[in-house]
C-alpha cells in the first residue's frame, strides 16, 4: 500500500493496454485488428466487432516490467533525508481458453516486488522553498493480485462476470464486476454496460513506532459504465464511453503526513469521492501505408512487425484540502500534502514493438515497451505559483512473449 498511486496507475494502464491487444487476436478482419489495435484499454470501452463465441485457441502470455522512479533533486529534498524513490519488478501471466462453444474463461496473476523510499512529509525550507522529508527506511514489500473471469456468449453479444484479489503486507481487497455487450445494425454497432466493486482492508504497519496511524481501516469502491462503439465505413470507427465511480471509507493516506504549524500531523481527507470520466475516440485506418491512426501512428512493417509510438499530455488543479505545507489548521480538519493532489502538468511518450512468428506449428509473439513519464509545475496549464517537491517521474521496461496453443 506505500507505493504510490502513479505506479498503480502507471501499472494499471499498461495491463489494460494488453488486455485490450489480446481481445484484438480474436477478430478476424485485418483492418478492425489496426483500427482497434490502436486503442488505450479504458475499462468499459466497447469494441467494433467483439467476437460472438469463445477463442478456439488456448493462449497464455507473460509479461515482464521494469518501474523505476527519478531519484528527488538534491535542493529539493530534505538534509538527511533518501533521495532513492521506488522499483518494481513486475510479472504478469495471463491465460485464456474457451471450454465450451459459448463459454471462456481467463485468468490473470500479477505479482509485484518493491523497493525504494517515497514522500513522507513537506516542510518549508529555506525561504519558505517546500522541500521533501523521505520515508526513513528503504521499504521492501510485494503484492500479488488474482483476477478470474467467465465469458457466457450470445449470437449478438456477451455476458462477463469476473472476481479478483489482491494482498500485500499491509493491504487486502476483494472486486468483482459485472458486464455485458450487445451487437446491432449487422455487428455494426455495440452497446456495452457494467458495474464493479472493491472492498478493501487496510492494515497499516509500525503502528507502534508511529501511534498516530490507524490499527486497521475500510473503504469501498464502486463503478458503473455505459459504453458505444459504431462503424462508420469500411475504415473508421468511432467509440465513446462514460464511467462513474463512488469511493467511501477510509480515502486517507496512513503512511503520509502534513505539515502544520510546525508540527507533522496525519493526513486527513473526506471519507467521500465521486469521479466521473467520459472519452470518446475516433479511428481511421490508412490501407496503403498499413497502417492506423489514433492520437498516435501504429505502423506494420514488412507485413509482420508493429511499431506503436504513443504521447499522452495531462494536466490537473489542486484539491480544495492540498497545500506543500499548513501554516494553520484548517477548520474542515481536513489536510494533505500528497503530491498526487497537488496542481502539475504532466507528459509521456513511449515505443512499443510486437513480432510474431511461428514455431512448432504454434503461433509466438514477442513484445518490448519502453514509456516514459514526466511531471511538472511547469507543465501544467494554469500557471503554479509553488511545485510539490515530491512529484514523480518514471521510466518503465517491458518485454513479454505470448503463445497459442
Amino acid at each position: 500500500m506505500r507505493r504510490k498511486c502513479a505506479s498503480r496507475a502507471a501499472l494499471r494502464r499498461a495491463r489494460e493496454r494488453r488486455r485490450q491487444r489480446r481481445r484484438l487476436a480474436r477478430r478476424p478482419s485485418a483492418m478492425v485488428r489496426a483500427l482497434t489495435a490502436a486503442a488505450l484499454a479504458l475499462p468499459g470501452l466497447a469494441r467494433p466487432a467483439a467476437a460472438d463465441s469463445p477463442p478456439t485457441q488456448a493462449r497464455s502470455d507473460y509479461h515482464y516490467s521494469r518501474y523505476a522512479e527519478d531519484a528527488v533533486e538534491s535542493k529539493k529534498v530534505a538534509a538527511g533525508s533518501e533521495r532513492d524513490r521506488y522499483e518494481i519488478d513486475i510479472h504478469q501471466f495471463r491465460f485464456e481458453t474457451g471450454i465450451s462453444d459459448r463459454v471462456g474463461f481467463n485468468i490473470d496473476i500479477t505479482h509485484e516486488a518493491m523497493s525504494g523510499a517515497t514522500p513522507w512529509y513537506v516542510t518549508p525550507g529555506p525561504n519558505g522553498t517546500p522541500v521533501q522529508v523521505m520515508t526513513q527506511a528503504t521499504i521492501e514489500e510485494a503484492r500479488t493480485d488474482a483476477l478470474l473471469a467467465g465469458d457466457y456468449y450470445f449470437d449478438r453479444g456477451k455476458a462477463t462476470l469476473s472476481g479478483g484479489v489482491s494482498s500485500e503486507n499491509d493491504y487486502l481487497a476483494f472486486n468483482g464486476g459485472l458486464g455485458g455487450e450487445r451487437q446491432f445494425n449487422d455487428k455494426n454497432t455495440t452497446l456495452s454496460a457494467g458495474i464493479g466493486a472493491s472492498f478493501d482492508r487496510i492494515t497499516p504497519e509500525d503502528t507502534n513506532k508511529y501511534p498516530t496511524r490507524p490499527h486497521r481501516e475500510n473503504k469501498q469502491t464502486y463503478d458503473v459504465y455505459l459504453a458505444a462503439s459504431q462503424v462508420l465505413g469500411s475504415a473508421t470507427i468511432v467509440q465513446t464511453s462514460v464511467k462513474y465511480q463512488l469511493g467511501t471509507g477510509y480515502l486517507s493516506d496512513p503512511y503520509k503526513l502534513a505539515y502544520v504549524a510546525g508540527t507533522p500531523e496525519t493526513d486527513e481527507r473526506p471519507d467521500l469521492r465521486n469521479q466521473i470520466s467520459w472519452l470518446t475516440r475516433f479511428r481511421h485506418h490508412f490501407r496503403s501505408a498499413k497502417a492506423s491512426v489514433h492520437l498516435a501512428w501504429y505502423q506494420t512493417l514488412f507485413d509482420r512487425f508493429l511499431l506503436v509510438p504513443s504521447a499522452r499530455y495531462y494536466s490537473q488543479s489542486q484539491a480544495e484540502f492540498y497545500a506543500p505545507y499548513f501554516t494553520a489548521p484548517r477548520g474542515d480538519g481536513y489536510r494533505s500534502s500528497d503530491y498526487r493532489l497537488s496542481p502539475y502538468g504532466a507528459y509521456a511518450f513511449g515505443i512499443k514493438a510486437e513480432l510474431p512468428f511461428e514455431v512448432w506449428s504454434l503461433n509466438w509473439a514477442l513484445t518490448a515497451a519502453y514509456d516514459r513519464y514526466v511531471s511538472g509545475a511547469d507543465l501544467a496549464l494554469q500557471k503554479v505559483d509553488v511545485e510539490n517537491p515530491g512529484l514523480v517521474s518514471y521510466n518503465l521496461f517491458t518485454v513479454g512473449v505470448t503463445g497459442r496453443f
